[in-house]
Parts: C-alpha cells; structure tokens; sequence
C-alpha cells in the first residue's frame, strides 16, 4: 500500500515539476548540446536568440505537457468527466507544444521584411529513412490485418495483439506527415545568415520530436497487428515470423523515440 502511496505522489508532482523545468534558465551545458546537435556556430549576435529560441521551445512542450497531465483532475474536480488517460494527454500537449512553437516566429524580425524562395523539403529536416518507416509501418500493418483475417488461425494465440493497431498506425502516420509539412512549409524569414541557421535549428528540432514521436506511435501499432496475425497464425512460419516482426517493431518504437535527439545538421543552399 505505501508503495502505491508513492508512485502515486510522485505521479501527481510531475506536472509540477515539469513546469518548473520549463521556466528554468538555459544552461551553458544544454546551449552547447544544443548548438554541438544542429551544427550552430554560435557569436555575439546570435547567442541570445539561440538562448531565447531554446527556452522558447522547452517551455512550450513541457508546459503542455504539464497541462495535459493535469486535464483529468481538474476537470474532475470541476464536475467534468473524461477518460482517465493522464499519460496520453501529457504526450498529445508534449507534441502539441513542440508543433506550436515551431510555428510561431521567435526570432527578431529585420527593418526590411523579406522571405527565403528557397525550397525547403522534410528531407532537409530528417533522414528520408524517417519517411519511408512511417510508409513501410501502415503497410505492414494493412498487410498483417489481412493475413489474420484471410489465413487459417490456430485455436490458442502464444501472444496477442489487435487488428485495431491499424487504425493507430493510420492516424499516427497521417498526423505525422501533415505535422512534418506544415512545420516545414512555414515561411521563414529572410536575415542574417546567423538568424536563418537558427532558425533552421528550432524546425529541425520540432520536425525530429514529431516525426520520432510519431513513428515510435505508428510501429507501436505494427507490433500490435504483428502480434495479432503472428500468435493466432496456424502456419508454422507465419507463427514465427509474426511473432519475431512484432518484437522487432518494438524495439523499433524505442529506436524512434530515442530518434528524437539525434545531431542534424540542414544541407541546402541557403540565399546570400
């Protein structure tokens, strides 16, 4: 019982402690990883944007993320009823925090307003091996479904999915690739070389925290058809193979989400 007492109290104080960690000052520490992880050449002008660009964003998604952890008792407390999904709200206003402010520009505007012409693509952003897992996992699980709807099934499953995976897989990857594009179709403006970097350096950011989020989501749904057509699959070969595919797509999600932090730096001609 003290046990549950525990976790429990810990679970209710991390909201809190997420806030506090959203308004916390920028560390040398967490500059330098973050300049060292987008390929930033730091100087005296462009130092305090990058500051104020990191806390921006780090405020942004760990408020909402603060936020959506504390949805459902204060709604409930407010007469309102949900469902009791704490987690899930916190990683919905993570992301969401993440999408907002890489939309909305926070780096000075020049006394002549201009726009870069130059075509940004998500690949600038991202490996294009990000693009394709997120095809590959709705087709392997459109192509799971089928087969445990279609093949003989054996009467005890060894594991068990849901063909609803699917449909997890399908919102995941939709929601990704319009999240992905609308972040990069965002008009960015026209500076200083030193500015535009920065900027590139705050989309790279939020594009790799969705399309992680989002693939580790939409493999999370795989492994479930996996399971699903593998462990009711009456083929021997089917049963494994299913079952082995299941497993690796999990690890897949762990891979995807730790994708979140890898170092990018944006190759493109920039305008001079």
């Amino acid at each position: 019982m003290w046990l549950y007492r525990v976790v429990n109290g810990l679970w209710a104080a991390l909201p809190v402690l997420l806030a506090v960690l959203a308004i916390r000052t920028v560390s040398i520490r967490e500059l330098g990883r973050f300049t060292n992880r987008y390929g930033l050449d730091l100087t005296p002008e462009t130092v305090a944007a990058v500051t104020r660009s990191i806390r921006r964003g780090r405020t942004g998604r760990l408020a909402c993320a603060a936020l959506g952890l504390s949805l459902f008792p204060v709604l409930y407390e407010l007469g309102v009823t949900i469902p009791n999904q704490s987690a899930f709200y916190g990683f919905v206003g993570y992301l969401l925090g993440a999408f907002v402010t890489a939309l909305v520009p926070g780096l000075p505007r020049a006394d002549t307003r201009q726009a870069s012409l130059v075509p940004r693509r998500a690949t600038d952003y991202l490996p294009r091996m990000a693009l394709i897992t997120l095809a590959l996992a709705i087709g392997v699980s459109a192509m799971a479904v089928l087969i445990y709807e279609f093949e003989p099934r054996r009467t005890f499953a060894d594991f068990s999915g849901t063909p609803d995976g699917l449909a997890l897989t399908a919102v995941a990857v939709i929601a990704t690739f319009i999240a992905v594009r609308v972040v990069v179709a965002r008009p960015q403006p026209l500076t200083t070389a030193g500015l535009v970097a920065i900027d590139d350096a705050v989309r790279t950011q939020a594009v790799h925290n969705l399309a992680g989020a989002g693939i580790a989501v939409a493999l999370l749904g795989t492994s479930a058809c996996l399971f699903e057509m593998g462990g009711y699959a009456s083929p021997e070969w089917l049963h494994i193979a299913g079952v082995v595919a299941a497993f690796g797509a999990l690890a897949g999600t762990m891979a995807a989400w730790g994708f979140r932090g890898s170092p990018w730096r944006v190759q493109r001609t920039m305008l001079a």
